[in-house]
């Protein structure tokens, strides 16, 4: 059955999201929807696992780690967080090369 993450296990979910948000580029985007969605973390999270929860063992108890780590508006700063400096970092690194920022995939 489901055990709730560890806070080391959290962190790596966390870490692995915002990895896979970046590579991505979905970055910008992301910090957008989770900072209107912050607010409401502690009330639809409940509702969320209520609502989603039968469905969620066909993808095995991983998707309710990570339905549990993000119903806490404290990893969702963490989050908010690694996202923001990954996202200055690169625009770091594109201004020292000259590089602007590709805003559309086309």
């Amino acid at each position: 059955m489901f055990e709730e993450p560890t806070p080391e296990e959290e962190d790596e979910i966390i870490r692995r999201v915002a990895e896979h948000i970046f590579r991505n580029d979905m970055d910008l985007v992301a910090i957008l929807f989770l900072e209107s969605f912050k607010p409401l973390a502690s009330v639809y999270g409940p509702m969320a696992r209520f609502m989603v929860g039968p469905f969620l063992p066909v993808y095995g108890d991983e998707a309710m780690r990570y339905m549990a780590v993000f119903q806490n508006k404290q990893n969702l700063e963490k989050l908010i967080g690694i996202l923001e400096e990954k996202s200055k970092e690169d625009a770091e690194k594109r201004q020292a090369k000259g590089k602007r920022r590709r805003l559309l995939p086309w």
